[in-house]
């Protein structure tokens, strides 16, 4: 692994750390790792979180691939462009808090089931006028 890559896993994790815990100590006291661990990462004096990213991938709800910027490989080849992008789109919101990332969800479920309830009820009210 180039520097460069470790480099970006490193930035993603304590961009992780940020959005997740009030403060490096939090986040230390939570995974009993001893003081001034994240301070050592983020002065790059240690790259001990590489022997780590099974256990913050846990920590994060996140995979390892993704912690390594790993693209999935799930076959994308039968989405739609539409569905790719929002694919993207929602995968971006992985460092966001979990707590926001749930309403996210829940937001965009809501808004595509009016959507299909709405043009559901479209359809039919336009088939009743045909008549």
């Amino acid at each position: 692994m180039n520097k460069e890559n470790q480099e970006n896993i490193r930035e993603k994790i304590l961009s992780l750390i940020d959005s997740e815990f009030e403060s490096d100590a939090a986040f230390e006291r939570a995974l009993g790792l001893s003081e001034k661990t994240v301070n050592n990462w983020r002065r790059g004096r240690s790259a001990s979180y590489m022997k780590m990213l099974p256990r913050l991938s846990e920590e994060f709800r996140v995979t390892v691939g993704e912690l390594l910027d790993i693209p999935l490989r799930n076959d994308t080849s039968e989405l739609s462009e539409d569905e790719l992008h929002i694919l993207h789109l929602y995968r971006k919101s992985r460092t966001m808090p979990q707590k926001l990332r749930t309403a996210l969800r829940e937001t965009i479920e809501t808004t595509i089931n009016l959507y299909i309830r709405s043009a559901s009820e479209l359809k039919t009210k336009s088939k009743r006028q045909s008549k």
